[in-house]
């Protein structure tokens, strides 16, 4: 007796899920039974109705990694510390290393010119938006970096490596001052290390 009451009570359950699954669908998502219907018709005399416009959300394109900085570490060339005592510092953005200037391009055009005609490098090619060309040969004995090369505790031991070649520079306005960017005379991008130890000779020179 229990048992058939035990069966016939199951019975009932399944028969109650089974009609409760035939009510809600096969369970696809609703767009799938939708339908495209004609154009609404607006009655003449009638303003048709203003939609919302859509929003479009812009991300600018980033510059890819490429060389040492593929490296799974954090990027070796940081705000050099006193930044806000220093005329020109060494920083990092998305586009690389770069020596951020307290100055206005106008003038970081000719101080460059300065720098490099003044610091062993040889001049290659001036130019009034301050993408000079240039020849650097990296002297062959070990001196003194000077105090703001000292300072830069992220530098490895380059004495190993010969950062000689030809390079040109690329100013950028920010704000009141200038960014100085590093790239090879072919215009491609100048690896981290490299970058830090020319634009480190120009931050020492701009003081």
């Amino acid at each position: 007796m229990m048992i058939s009451l035990y069966r016939t009570m199951m019975l009932l359950i399944l028969i109650s899920v089974v009609s409760g699954c035939s009510l809600f669908g096969n369970g696809n998502p609703e767009y799938l039974d939708s339908v495209e219907v004609a154009p609404l018709i607006i009655p003449e005399g009638l303003d048709a109705p203003v939609g919302t416009e859509p929003v479009l959300i812009s991300v600018p394109e980033m510059r890819m990694p490429s060389g040492d900085e593929l490296e799974p570490m954090p990027p070796r060339v940081v705000s050099t510390a006193g930044q806000q005592e220093a005329n020109a510092y060494l920083a990092w953005s998305a586009e690389g290393a770069y020596l951020l200037v307290k100055d206005t391009p106008d003038s970081v055009v000719g101080r460059l010119r300065y720098a490099i005609e003044n610091t062993g490098m040889t001049l290659l090619k001036f130019d009034e938006s301050g993408a000079h060309q240039f020849h650097y040969s990296q002297p062959k004995t070990t001196v003194d970096e000077g105090f703001f090369s000292r300072m830069a505790f992220w530098r490895g031991n380059d004495g190993d490596l010969d950062y000689s070649g030809t390079f040109m520079t690329n100013l950028r306005p920010d704000g009141k001052n200038t960014r100085v960017y590093l790239l090879f005379g072919n215009g491609e991008q100048v690896d981290t290390a490299g970058t830090e130890h020319i634009l480190g000779i120009f931050m020492e020179r701009f003081g």
